[in-house]
């Protein structure tokens, strides 16, 4: 009887034992499952961080190509009015090679000498006109050709800053994939 009561005195403390023990366990289920619950609410956070970011990526992306088609663009404008000022510039020494012939021509004909220099003299004029005209494209030409390398310029800078920001979203996504890593081991 005395091994009866101390027997059932020995299963009583390791039940007590046992019932402490799943107790201790139960509590930290719990703890382990308001840890999952973090660890999912902040994946969730940092997905949509990460989807902000890839957004933003290709918006700039987007802003980058379109300011490359503009100055693509602008390039092959500049390049139509040089080819239109070297046709020009051919034009004004056809032109000049003309009123040098009927210069010659007109020290040959005397009896016309008034009537000829009258029509060098506004063959002249025009090309005056031309020369200033030529000068002004000249110089919106170099104002263009200033505007492609500060475009330029902008483009580079817009390419550093995506190169950042990229990086920035590649080293978050390393921290949290860190983060979660850790509180799960």
């Amino acid at each position: 009887m005395q091994q009866l009561r101390e027997f059932s005195r020995e299963k009583s403390a390791e039940m007590n034992r046992l019932y402490s023990q799943i107790g201790q366990l139960g509590q930290h289920n719990a703890e382990l499952v308001l840890k999952n619950i973090d660890a999912n609410t902040k994946m969730a956070d940092l997905g949509a961080r990460q989807r902000a970011l890839e957004e933003e990526l290709a918006r700039v992306a987007g802003e980058r190509d379109v300011q490359r088609a503009a100055a693509e663009e602008k390039a092959q404008e500049a390049e139509a009015q040089a080819a239109e000022l070297q046709r020009l510039r051919t034009a004004l020494e056809d032109r000049a090679r003309e009123a040098e012939g009927q210069s010659a021509e007109l020290q040959r004909l005397s009896a016309t000498l008034e009537q000829q220099k009258a029509e060098l003299l506004h063959k002249e004029v025009a090309m005056v006109a031309l020369a200033g005209t030529l000068q002004e494209q000249g110089v919106a030409l170099e104002e263009r050709e200033v505007a492609l390398q500060n475009m330029g310029a902008s483009l580079k800078e817009k390419e550093a800053s995506l190169s950042s920001l990229e990086e920035a979203a590649r080293t978050q996504r390393e921290e949290a994939q860190k983060n979660i890593a850790g509180e799960y081991l």
